[in-house]
């Protein structure tokens, strides 16, 4: 009877010890099975992250920039080529008079966009710079130095012409600008100059005078011209008021659409 009992415990145990042994195992499957489904969901989901994530288009290639930069001095193509290289934004500088717009229907915010949204906000940045009174003023406050320290590889730079407009003689007017690219240059040799006048008034005598000797100086300097008057009515017929504000000192909506249209075709070729 005692072996017999003993035997019966044996067997009890034996059979225990299995039963646990399986459990042990199907938990064990369950947890590894499940850690294997997460591992694959995981990926699934990474996967699944990286093509739905949107690809960067916020660089432009050396190809694509060729095609939109015919009309750029060579110089700043150049200076553009070298940046691309060094993984670092060209600068771009939009200087000059209240003319500039202080909103975003200004021609320069207006261009501003356009020229970061064909570039590439990696490769290129457009920085916007107001300034009120005239050549001389600008002189005295060194404000070239401000631009100096800017940085920029391209100034788009309005003179203040028309703010000289019975201030400042044609000829000191010049000297200033030759001053501003001097002290510009200081700081950066490479930095390119592209210069525009201001926009055309109505019926003006003297002020497209100082507008044609502007572009003489520049082609003196041999510094490029961006001659968006041609884009606008005849200052002496009444269709240029349609461009300009009630007072006819500053473009209106349609004048800055205009002046905008002008230079985003010069720095954007299609």
């Amino acid at each position: 009877m005692k072996h017999l009992l003993i035997i019966i415990l044996a067997i009890g145990c034996g059979v225990i010890l299995f039963l646990g042994n399986a459990h042990w195992n199907e938990r064990t499957g369950l947890s590894t099975q499940k850690t294997e489904l997460e591992t694959k969901e995981s990926g699934s989901n990474t996967e699944a992250s990286k093509a739905e994530a949107p690809s960067n288009t916020s660089k432009i290639t050396l190809e694509e920039f060729e095609i939109l930069s015919k009309n750029w001095p060579d110089a700043a193509k150049k200076q553009f080529e070298l940046s691309l290289q060094k993984e670092a934004p060209f600068k771009i500088v939009l200087a000059g008079s209240e003319a500039l717009g202080n909103d975003t229907n200004g021609w320069a915010q207006l261009t501003k966009a356009e020229l970061e949204k064909a570039y590439g906000t990696d490769s290129l940045e457009v920085v916007i710079q107001t300034y009120n009174g005239t050549s001389m003023d600008f002189s005295a406050e060194n404000k070239a130095k401000e631009l100096a320290a800017l940085k920029p590889d391209l100034i788009l730079l309005e003179p203040l012409t028309l703010n000289d407009n019975g201030e400042v003689r044609i000829e000191d007017s010049h000297t200033h600008i030759s001053n501003w690219i001097e002290t510009v240059r200081a700081e950066n040799p490479e930095a390119v100059f592209i210069i525009q006048p201001p926009h055309p008034i109505y019926q003006a005598s003297y002020y497209p005078v100082q507008v044609e000797e502007l572009k003489k100086y520049t082609e003196t300097n041999e510094v490029p011209y961006l001659d968006h008057w041609t884009a606008w009515p005849d200052p002496q017929g009444e269709e240029i008021l349609g461009y300009l504000s009630e007072e006819g000192d500053v473009p209106n909506k349609e004048g800055h659409l205009l002046w905008s249209k002008f230079v985003n075709e010069y720095f954007i070729s299609k």
